[in-house]
């Protein structure tokens, strides 16, 4: 009885704590409070959330969207400071822009006893482009510390019906949020979850009326509703249903950081709204119902895009040049993909629409990745060849859960060829025909064919990267190891390994070699073709260590596994509610072989193994022998499905723990 008194007054305690929610109101108790109560170990903790989505007329442009949001945020320590630099997201191309309006922020610290505020100014407030069509405010609160508490405020005024995904979960704990909603009558929207999340949560809905007074002449405005018929002078009273709805919930868990993820917020709860019907004026409703048919159509229908892929005239001639005689597909794709990747650069923006124009784009030799594949597709079918756009939501913008236009930001190319299809994406400096970057590898794009249809083809590869080591091992009699290494990563793990040494030095390579934890010196890199973009990267190198020898009276204890042991479970919670993304299909393999010192013989070797997942999605195979004098391992991890379902999850980590088990046993040799 006395455990659950406890815990009530614990959940008491977090929901009633603070009391005061006004902007500004910052107690003591919530800048001394040390540790979340629910969730001690979190690094902060938002203690208050509020979200408000309306609709105002405005007489000139008709009803705008507008939302209000007030977030007041409490920081542990030094690895909650991330939680002080807020990232708006706002459209803004052309005459539809959204604005960002009235932000405000304050941090709050105790300082010899007393509240000291710290406002932020404009020099901390910074505007950047995401791409053509969007726009980030970006703000860093000022002096932060360990115990500070933050407040930000800002607000969004918008000309569309689309109303953003409200978020209703973190990756810190939520203490208290409030959502609410007031929609005209008129716009009838459908509501539901995200139905990858583990939590879900439930509006409470009412009604009121409101009075709407117009002067001048009335329009439908940005939001296509035209609320009466007023004229151009004079006065009209239009009184319109609004519904309301509201959602007050406490203590709301965080989201929970694992490894192979693909990307975390895809799993977090929130609030999702999908405009269904406009009920007119005239009292004839329209309907929305958009299937990813209907949004294709409308992508391919734009002028922007369709030119970009017919307008072949500036790029003819060295096109021509490029190709010459060659009459092989496969090679005519080579060649075109080579000359757009050394032709234009990307300038770090995303879209499927062009943003400089293909034109200006090739003769500036810059511009976003819709301009750049763009010009990749047109170029392939100039050539004759079956290339068509593939329309994509990138890694970090998450999955689209209804079909819509803004559920696309990328775009990359596809090559239909002897009956194998190949993804394409010349604004990456490291891929290579068949290899997307990772931010590309979400899911599924949508190809756009030339007939105008469309279809789903997955982006993840159909194929497998192989990371191959050889390693010639000797120990001398002081109980050192030295080692010769010949490593080869193919396809993806090539492209990670370009990513991160594209245009470095060795000594740059060098540093960056892993040790595993260990007491390894690294030498003598030869790294061939990192900065080209062939199909491998070939390493050879030296290693030394004093670390991996164990001598235990006259033994010597010796993982076999060397500096490549894997030593640690990437799986370590009891349970998953996420999928688990190795983002490509993959095959680690070592052969080792390791010289017995002289005057010593093999005691004790661990036993060989083999495992794997049902329908062999992970494989595990550990061979090791002895003969001569020399110990001879045999390692192939494979990973043949890319992605695996959370019922995996128990398998998959009892898996891997047995293979840490395996990987960290010991080799004994005694003296003879």
């Amino acid at each position: 009885m006395r455990k659950f008194i406890t815990l009530l007054l614990l959940i008491t305690f977090s929901v009633a704590f603070p009391q005061n929610f006004k902007s500004g109101k910052v107690s003591k108790e919530e800048l001394l409070e040390k540790q979340n109560t629910l969730n001690p170990n979190a690094n902060a903790a938002v203690l208050y959330r509020e979200h408000k989505t309306s609709f105002a007329y405005n007489q000139s442009k008709g009803f705008e969207q507008i939302t209000e949001v007030f977030e007041r945020i409490k920081i542990y320590n030094p690895e909650g400071y991330e939680w002080g630099t807020k990232k708006i997201k706002a459209y803004n191309y052309n005459e539809d822009r959204e604005q960002v309006e009235s932000i405000k922020g304050t941090t709050f610290n105790i300082e010899n006893g007393k509240v000291k505020k710290t406002k932020l100014d404009n020099d901390n407030i910074f505007k950047e482009r995401l791409n053509n069509y969007y726009v980030i405010h970006k703000l860093t609160m000022p002096n932060l510390k360990p115990g500070s508490v933050i407040e930000v405020e800002y607000t969004i005024t918008s000309p569309f019906l689309d109303i953003t995904d409200i978020p209703l979960q973190y990756e810190i704990p939520i203490n208290k949020l409030v959502v609410n909603l007031g929609i005209p009558d008129f716009y009838v929207y459908r509501n539901y979850p995200n139905p990858q999340a583990s939590k879900s949560y439930t509006y409470t809905e009412d009604t009121k009326n409101v009075d709407v007074t117009i002067r001048g002449k009335s329009g439908i405005g940005s939001a296509g509703y035209k609320p009466g018929s007023a004229g151009n002078l004079g006065q009209n009273v239009q009184s319109y249903k609004e519904r309301l709805y509201s959602l007050n919930e406490v203590n709301v868990p965080p989201l929970k950081k694992v490894a192979y993820v693909d990307n975390i917020d895809n799993y977090a709860a929130k609030s999702v709204w999908e405009l269904t019907m406009i009920k007119n004026g005239n009292g004839i409703p329209k309907r929305y119902s958009n299937t990813w048919e209907s949004v294709v159509t409308s992508v391919y229908e734009r002028d922007s895009f369709i030119n970009a892929v017919n307008n072949s005239s500036f790029y003819e001639e060295d096109l021509k040049n490029t190709i010459g005689s060659e009459t092989d597909p496969a090679v005519k794709m080579q060649l075109i993909y080579n000359l757009v990747k050394s032709k234009v650069a990307w300038n770090g923006y995303y879209g499927y629409f062009p943003e400089e124009g293909t034109k200006r784009a090739y003769k500036e030799g810059k511009g976003n990745v819709g301009d750049i594949n763009l010009l990749l597709v047109s170029m392939l079918q100039k050539a004759n060849l079956n290339a068509e756009p593939v329309l994509v939501s990138s890694k970090s913008h998450g999955i689209p859960l209804f079909p819509t236009r803004f559920g696309f930001d990328y775009l990359v190319a596809q090559v239909s060829l002897g009956g194998k299809t190949y993804l394409l994406d010349a604004s990456n400096t490291v891929s290579t025909i068949g290899i997307l970057p990772e931010r590309a590898m979400n899911w599924q794009g949508r190809v756009i064919r030339q007939d105008g249809s469309s279809d789903w083809v997955p982006l993840y590869p159909g194929f497998s990267s192989q990371k191959l080591s050889y390693v010639q091992a000797e120990i001398d009699s002081d109980g050192n190891l030295s080692a010769k290494v010949r490593g080869r990563l193919g396809n993806h793990y090539a492209r990670e390994y370009r990513s991160k040494y594209y245009g470095k030095t060795i000594k740059d390579q060098l540093d960056g070699m892993d040790t595993n934890g260990e007491e390894v010196t690294y030498s003598n890199l030869d790294a061939k073709d990192v900065n080209k973009t062939t199909e491998n990267v070939t390493l050879s190198y030296e290693a030394k260590s004093s670390s991996l020898i164990e001598k235990i009276n006259d033994d010597i204890y010796i993982s076999p596994m060397l500096f490549f042991a894997q030593k640690e479970n990437p799986f370590k919670d009891e349970k998953r509610e996420y999928p688990v993304f190795f983002n490509y299909p993959r095959a680690d393999k070592y052969n080792i072989t390791i010289k017995v010192p002289e005057g010593y013989e093999v005691k004790s070797m661990p036993e060989s193994t083999k495992a794997a997942l049902a329908g062999d999605a992970v494989s595990y195979s550990y061979l090791v022998s002895e003969s001569n004098g020399m110990i001879q391992l045999a390692v192939s991890l494979e990973i043949n499905n890319p992605i695996l379902v959370s019922s995996d999850y128990q398998y998959l980590k009892q898996m891997f723990g047995q293979i840490v088990e395996k990987e960290t046993e010991k080799i004994v040799l005694s003296k003879t």
